[in-house]
């Protein structure tokens, strides 16, 4: 099942959540931020943040959580060894929040290849 989203998948630990914000890779807009960190995994995970001060509901959260959720295991083969959290710092229209989100993650993607990319090449003798 290469599009399932099952317990693996789904970031729950603080530290987990840390290293991604300690990592600094980060796409989106002003209302989304998806940032990324690499993982030792050989699958992406996903972690959501949808502060209830911006949506005050539990079914709009539910909802948003469940298009961004949507969003990523249709892409996770792509974003294979990715650690991926989201976090919605304002109200948007759907549309834009998961169109926000998919460009995000691929921003997120090429910031993490560019950064291992140049790790890689300073750790090489001259």
């Amino acid at each position: 099942m290469p599009f399932a989203f099952g317990r693996q998948m789904k970031m729950r630990k603080t530290d987990e959540f840390s290293s991604v914000f300690r990592f600094r890779c980060v796409g989106g807009d002003g209302n989304l931020a998806v940032m990324a960190a690499p993982n030792s995994l050989k699958h992406a995970r996903l972690g959501l943040i949808v502060p209830k001060r911006i949506v005050a509901d539990a079914v709009g959260r539910n909802r948003i959580k469940r298009l961004l959720r949507e969003a990523f295991r249709l892409r996770q083969d792509e974003l294979a060894g990715l650690d991926i959290v989201a976090q919605l710092k304002a109200a948007m229209s759907e549309d834009s929040l998961v169109e926000t989100f998919r460009t995000g993650m691929f921003q997120c993607k090429a910031c993490v290849e560019k950064r291992s990319l140049s790790a890689a090449s300073s750790c090489q003798p001259a």
